[in-house]
């Protein structure tokens, strides 16, 4: 483990970061930043982002660089960094957005490496603990062919349906870990992006016991999501699941499916290899995570209270 600082209080850090010009970014600071040549986001859609809380992203006031903080999949109980523009000043800023984040009451902060890549001496310097490492696969040719089921019976989700919409979140908390649970607002969002499906499964008696989410863009198309409860694994609903999601991918156009899990998840990751999926290991990233009361990272599913 890292060496950690003091839990991210106000008492502690009455600056964010004590000493320094480092403040919570406003709408006002955007002007003045030191925006990068190949950053994620216009001066305009910064401006968007700190008009509305939690007010989480920070800022150098004397050297213009600058933390993007947003809420990880819409959840108030985590944040992750979406863009960090800054060299020599980038630690400082992990610390600060840590302080503002524990300040807004929440209590887990993320760093990805799909946005960016740095040192491994940097994640540690700022006290980021790797959590998770991603593997990325990708089926390279994709011929439509009829889905083998297995008794399940597909249907388009309808993000209005109140009952639809609660079995579909019940099922997503009971199928993956704490840290990649959607929350509603995740859904809604989600549901309505340009070339996405979301679909549900019921088995013979009626019950949701599978979901699947994909996204199409042209002829490439990305797995997002398979979903299957608990209770009915090991039946090959699995199987039946991502059929449905690659069949139905391939019937809108695509031509080639990716699709990214966890490294742990060895049930996952045999499914997809057998079904002919290849590693695009160069795609591979990890994600990082620190907790805001300076508490260890080993089990973050404890930190749900």
């Amino acid at each position: 483990m890292t060496d950690r600082r003091p839990p991210a209080t106000a008492e502690t850090n009455s600056g964010l970061h004590p000493g320094s010009d480092i403040g919570v970014l406003t709408p006002d600071d955007v002007r003045s930043l030191r925006m990068p040549w190949d950053g994620r986001f216009s001066e305009r859609e910064i401006r968007d982002i700190v008009s509305v809380g939690p007010h989480i992203s920070v800022v150098n006031r004397r050297t213009g660089e600058f933390l993007i903080g947003g809420l990880w999949r819409h959840r108030a109980e985590i944040a992750t960094v979406l863009e960090l523009a800054a060299t020599s000043g980038a630690i400082d800023l992990i610390h600060a957005f840590t302080v503002a984040c524990a300040n807004a009451g929440i209590q887990l902060v993320v760093a990805s490496e799909q946005a960016e890549r740095r040192k491994r001496e940097f994640y540690a310097g700022a006290a980021l603990d790797p959590i998770e490492d991603i593997i990325v696969y990708e089926l390279a040719k994709v011929r439509p062919a009829p889905p083998q089921l297995r008794g399940l019976t597909f249907e388009p989700f309808d993000p209005d349906s109140g009952n639809q919409f609660e079995q579909v979140i019940a099922l997503d908390h009971l199928s993956f870990p704490w840290l990649w649970w959607n929350s509603a607002d995740e859904f809604l969002e989600y549901s309505g992006a340009p070339g996405v499906q979301i679909d549900l499964a019921r088995n013979d008696a009626g019950d949701v016991v599978a979901y699947t989410g994909t996204t199409r863009f042209r002829t490439w198309g990305h797995l997002d999501r398979i979903a299957v409860s608990p209770a009915v694994q090991g039946q090959g609903l699995g199987k039946a699941a991502l059929d449905w999601a690659v069949m139905s991918l391939a019937k809108s156009g695509a031509k080639r499916v990716g699709l990214s899990t966890q490294a742990r998840n060895l049930r996952s990751r045999q499914l997809y290899e057998s079904y002919g999926f290849r590693r695009s290991a160069s795609h591979d990233y990890r994600i990082y995570a620190r907790r805001t009361d300076g508490g260890p990272i080993d089990d973050i599913t404890r930190m749900t209270g």
